[in-house]
């Protein structure tokens, strides 16, 4: 043992072992440089708190589960995949007598699927939970779940250096919350004094060559929000003019291992370590005591172009700042050089989004429902993410075939249950998406060239959007236009010429191809590869198809696209146009520099919604893919309906009766068919006059006047239980009386006075007579006619109005009310010459209040009329 007892996080290691002594629940916050994750699963496991079962330590990057393992493996004076372990995708080194596993998030979930208690796990520990990760959200919530429910034993514990405990302590329900003070270095941060508008690549270079012309000891970390930005980062340091030689290292996820090493070795040069986030935090770079921040990263949103999430590059918060701050401080005072202005770092959030609540949430719900719950949205979560999210996500895996559709009358509605394929998909560390491609695409052999399908439609677009000016580049880009099928062809020759001119910048620009770009792909592809060999879906030992796939492989390759996209299904309207419907009532207009332009059916894997001048917005289709109908009827037969539907003919003012085809809700064939259904027919003309398509003289004023008084009544008198005519019912009752009618002048001709009387009813129709009558004796034994006004569009009736001569009112005591006294009529008073003064439903009080406000003025202007 190499004991560490020196480190801060020690002062409290008592308190830690009470608290899980006495509970089951931990929150501590420590700083950075505080031991945490090395020493607490040690802590754990020395203690005897994880029994005979092992401590599990989470955590939110590949680099710093594999780091953390050896650091605690040399400590404890073992080889790594011993006593200590780590396990990564792809990567597992534990065995059997592995006791402390370090892990990312994504293989508990591969966990949970396979034992749903962790029967051999005895604490669990999710650090830097600060990240907010959506698997660690939701590994939080299992874990918490399980102990709830079957291991009350099971240890958890919550770290971080910059967490808001109080919120997880509570979601812990109120567990104890320990703060380690820690000991870290001072840090000078400097701003910059105003904004620079160049590269950040650029600046990074030159504080770098600054630093060191400037005699300052100490290694530099230099973050960068991506592989990009790290190689040209190192570039530009290449060439600055430095006093010394430099050992310049990349350190990102995609590294292999051996080179991520080379980050935390030892090294006779001065260290300048240009990474992602990924040394943001839990790991330590010995030696570092210069931060260069770019202040940028790239953060997973849900991307609604391509229906799945995508990095997208924003600036990042103040909290994710303060970690990248505290590298420069581990060891020794240090300085932070931050590549934004000091305003500028007061308007960034003070802390992430959970990624809870801006991701895109597919494959959290497809595990979910492989865990037994089913409906996600009543889901135990920290921060709740929008049912929105939730149901987008369940739409799209029961498109995928994953989760079948809800059950109608089965008891439990809006729950769905986990396919074979969604179980085969889950067991794929990808979107659902993608493995639902890579599951069809090993039935018919052809999984490398569908890998690179979902490599290339993963992240960005290899090919440069070119202008109309740039007319060298679309003639060079021609020649990777080999079939009118897809769009798919296009890309994956032009990945194919990027990799034979090892993805060189000026071969691949010449042909408008982003080289880096590229280059990530092929990684892509290889990491899709592995997970389906793994999965025994491929074996690449076998005789496979070329990898670049080509038009002569055909059909099962775009059988293979498209169910992955099936939600993105497009028909064209016809041969004549781009315009195109689209399912969930969406349209849009397919890019006229897309190949598939004869294909009456393909599916758009990019939706792109786009500024346009002729219109408020263009929603433009673009790396489409052929799809013919039996395809349909092969995969996914579940989504296709054949119904016969009758529709209002406008053109021949009649009702047509139509057999539709619709996958999910997208018509995707209609044709006359020859039989009417008599109330189907009344249920048409019905609705073409609801939407204002037919018109219908014979709903004059008597059948309106009817609806107003029946609605009134059951509106005031609730207790007599008669029914409303909102709008809902009176277009039934019109798709009564037009039963069995196809021609508009036919039913423009049908009397509907009676039918209206016959749905109500004698007995209703009789009371309503007394209650809502149409004249009403006022002020004496006269009958005087009542005006129901029209229902308004919400439905509501109004009370009925009578204008009267407001001299001849005088003899009035009470005022008129019908519905049983419960509704007053509007009177409306009109002068002698019968203008209109004012309203009223309260008689006495008008005539002892208002009128004599009134009497001067009528008096002087009707001077014959005797006023009281």
């Amino acid at each position: 043992m190499r004991p560490q007892n020196h480190l801060p996080v020690w002062q409290v290691r008592d308190q830690i072992l009470s608290a899980f002594e006495s509970g089951n629940r931990l929150v501590l916050v420590a700083p950075t440089g505080s031991g945490k994750t090395t020493q607490v699963p040690q802590m754990m496991l020395d203690s005897g708190l994880a029994g005979h079962k092992k401590v599990v330590v989470l955590q939110p990057r590949r680099v710093a589960a594999r780091t953390v393992a050896a650091r605690v493996a040399w400590e404890r004076e073992s080889q790594i995949g011993a006593e200590v372990g780590y396990q990564i995708r792809f990567e597992d080194f534990t065995s059997l007598g592995t006791r402390i596993s370090f892990i990312t998030e994504g293989i508990l979930t591969r966990w949970l699927q396979d034992d749903a208690a962790l029967n051999d796990v005895g604490v669990i520990l999710f650090d830097e939970f600060h990240e907010r990760n959506i698997l660690s959200d939701v590994g939080l919530a299992l874990v918490k779940r399980i102990q709830e429910t079957t291991r009350p034993d099971l240890k958890l514990g919550v770290m971080s250096a910059t967490l808001e405990a109080e919120p997880v302590a509570a979601y812990l329900g109120g567990c104890p919350v320990l703060i380690s003070e820690g000991q870290s270095h001072p840090v000078q941060v400097k701003f910059l004094s105003h904004a620079d508008d160049r590269p950040i690549t650029e600046q990074a270079a030159d504080l770098v060559e600054s630093i060191v012309n400037s005699g300052e000891p100490g290694d530099i970390l230099v973050f960068m929000p991506g592989m990009g930005e790290i190689n040209a980062t190192i570039n530009a340091c290449r060439a600055a003019r430095t006093h010394e030689s430099l050992a310049l290292i990349p350190l990102h996820g995609e590294l292999p291992a051996e080179e991520q090493d080379r980050a935390f070795a030892p090294n006779p040069l001065r260290k300048v370590v240009v990474s992602t986030n990924v040394a943001e935090t839990s790991v330590t770079i010995d030696g570092i005591l210069h931060v260069i921040d770019s202040g940028l990263a790239r953060v997973a949103r849900y991307d609604s172009e391509r229906g799945i999430n995508t990095l997208f590059l924003e600036p990042i918060s103040r909290a994710s700042s303060d970690q990248r701050r505290g590298r420069a401080g581990r060891t020794a005072p240090g300085v932070c050089h931050r590549l934004w202005t000091e305003s500028n770092h007061l308007n960034r959030p003070e802390k992430n989004t959970p990624e809870i609540q801006r991701a895109d949430l597919a494959e959290v719900t497809l595990l979910l429902h492989s865990l037994g719950i089913k409906r996600a949205s009543e889901f135990d979560w920290l921060d709740r993410p929008d049912p929105a999210a939730i149901q987008r996500a369940e739409r799209l895996l029961i498109s995928l075939g994953a989760l079948r559709p809800p059950a109608i009358g089965s008891g439990d509605e809006g729950a769905s249950d986990i396919t074979q394929i969604g179980r085969l998909m889950l067991r794929m560390p990808m979107h659902p998406r993608y493995s639902r491609m890579i599951i069809e695409a090993s039935k018919h052999g052809i999984v490398p060239p569908a890998a690179l399908c979902a490599a290339l439609v993963s992240g960005r677009d290899i090919l440069m959007r070119v202008g109309r000016e740039d007319t060298r580049i679309k003639e060079a880009r021609e020649l990777f236009e080999a079939s009118q099928d897809s769009d798919f062809y296009t890309l994956m020759r032009a990945f194919e010429f990027a990799r034979k001119s090892n993805f060189a910048v000026e071969p691949c620009r010449r042909y408008g191809i982003h080289a880096q770009t590229a280059r990530q792909v092929e990684q892509t592809w290889q990491q899709i590869l592995d997970v389906a060999q793994k999965n025994r879906l491929w074996d690449s030992k076998a005789p496979a198809p070329a990898a670049q796939a080509s038009p002569e492989q055909g059909d099962p390759l775009l059988r293979s696209i498209m169910t992955g996209f099936p939600d993105q299904l497009c028909r064209r309207r016809d041969q004549g146009t781009l315009e195109c419907d689209l399912t969930e009532g969406r349209t849009g207009t397919l890019a006229r520099e897309s190949v598939v332009q004869n294909s009456k059916l393909f599916v758009a894997a990019v939706i792109r919604e786009i500024e346009s001048r002729a219109r408020d917005g263009l929603t433009l289709l673009t790396l489409a893919s052929a799809v013919k109908r039996e395809w349909l009827e092969e995969i996914f037969p579940q989504h296709l309906t054949t119904r016969i539907e009758h529709v209002y003919d406008q053109t021949h003012k009649r009702v047509a009766a139509v057999q539709f085809v619709r996958f999910l809700d997208l018509t995707i064939e209609a044709a006359a068919a020859k039989d009417f259904d008599d109330a189907e027919c009344g249920k048409c003309l019905a609705a073409a006059w609801s939407r204002e398509k037919l018109t219908l003289p014979l709903l004059n004023h008597e059948v309106k006047q009817m609806i107003a008084r029946v609605t009134l009544v059951a509106k005031s008198v609730p207790e007599l239980g008669i029914e409303p005519l909102t709008p809902v019912r009176i277009q039934q009752i019109i798709a009564v009386a037009l039963k069995g009618i196809t021609l508009a002048k036919e039913a423009q001709a049908v009397p509907l006075v009676p039918v209206f009387k016959e749905q109500i009813g004698r007995d209703v129709m009789k009371y309503v007579e007394e209650a809502a009558p149409a004249a009403i004796r006022w002020p004496a034994d006269k009958a005087y006619k009542l005006t129901y006004p029209e229902l308004a569009e919400d439905g509501e009736p109004a009370p009925p109005e009578l204008q009267f001569k407001l001299h001849e009112c005088f003899s009035a005591t009470s005022h008129p009310t019908i519905c049983e006294g419960r509704v007053p009529v509007t009177l409306w008073l009109s002068a002698p010459d019968g203008k209109r003064l004012q309203s009223t439903t309260d008689w006495p009080r008008f005539k002892s209040v208002e009128y004599p406000k009134l009497r001067s003025a009528l008096q002087k202007k009707y001077p014959g009329v005797a006023w009281l």
